[in-house]
């Protein structure tokens, strides 16, 4: 069985984004033309429609009778953010990884965690070929958070300003050297490859290639997995790293999760063709 579930996200209400929609109606036909998925195995969600309770339903029919064989993926490009807590007596405790579905609004009634996550891809078996791409980011360094140009283009941060409120919390967290788990750590252990667009202290950018927005991430992982074929995802990781920087692009995608996910082909079909590869 295969099935895709393709989160992008571009009409965010205070800060849109542009190449988000693309980055998945891309993956999407990806996945049919190079990974032989069906039409019907694939859900999009995308702007409007991908709410908090959309999102996770819809990963409710991802993760739903997975066996040995099976082959999933979860993409998501729109923005990231960090949030923090505080405790019953009112004291800044955790801080957590969140991505930011359409109504964000930085309360918990309106995110998606990177706790949420780890308890939900826990219950992924073994054997089962599960990829989770993240073109977002996470920092919460508000110097990040405006507009860039690379190569003469504009290129926007996939990450939310948080507001003076928020924002005093994320201060206080970092002054209390409280870390976030993040959704590397959420991964660890667990059957899951995690593709993220950046390293922690870094952000991912919306761009614009050949006259059409993208994620740099997604375009690039695209074109380096058409290219170069049965590729692992981290040797496919390594040449979309040198892709970026070679555009002019600081951000550095990274891999977290199953070592063994990670030195297979993205998402192959078989055991004859993981077993051909490995290594590779």
């Amino acid at each position: 069985m295969n099935r895709a579930l393709l989160v992008g996200i571009n009409a965010y209400p205070s800060s849109p984004l542009e190449g988000c929609v693309n980055d998945v109606t891309d993956m999407a036909e990806f996945l049919v033309s190079n990974c032989a998925f069906d039409r019907d195995s694939i859900r999009l969600v995308t702007d409007g429609r991908a709410t908090k309770a959309a999102i996770v339903e819809r990963l409710g029919w991802l993760l739903s009778g997975l066996r040995k064989g099976d082959r999933v993926l979860f993409h998501y490009s729109g923005h990231g953010a960090q949030m923090p807590t505080r405790n019953a007596q009112g004291k800044v405790d955790r801080l957590d990884e969140v991505i930011c579905p359409v109504d964000f609004d930085w309360t918990d009634a309106h995110a998606i965690r990177d706790k949420d996550f780890n308890r939900m891809f826990s219950e992924v078996p073994e054997g089962v070929e599960f990829v989770w791409v993240s073109d977002s980011c996470f920092s919460g360094d508000l110097a990040r958070a405006f507009p860039r140009l690379v190569d003469g283009k504009v290129a926007r941060p996939k990450t939310l300003t948080p507001p003076a409120d928020i924002n005093w919390r994320l201060q206080t967290a970092k002054a209390k050297n409280i870390k976030a788990m993040g959704f590397f750590h959420s991964v660890d252990n667990l059957n899951v490859a995690l593709i993220s667009g950046c390293r922690k202290d870094q952000t991912s950018a919306d761009a614009v290639f050949a006259g059409r927005p993208n994620g740099a991430l997604t375009y690039y992982l695209l074109k380096t997995l058409e290219k170069n074929g049965k590729i692992s995802v981290m040797k496919a990781v390594e040449m979309v790293r040198s892709a970026l920087s070679k555009a002019g692009y600081d951000q550095q995608p990274q891999v977290e999760g199953s070592k063994d996910l990670a030195n297979v082909p993205f998402l192959a079909q078989g055991e004859n063709a993981r077993a051909a590869t490995r290594g590779a």
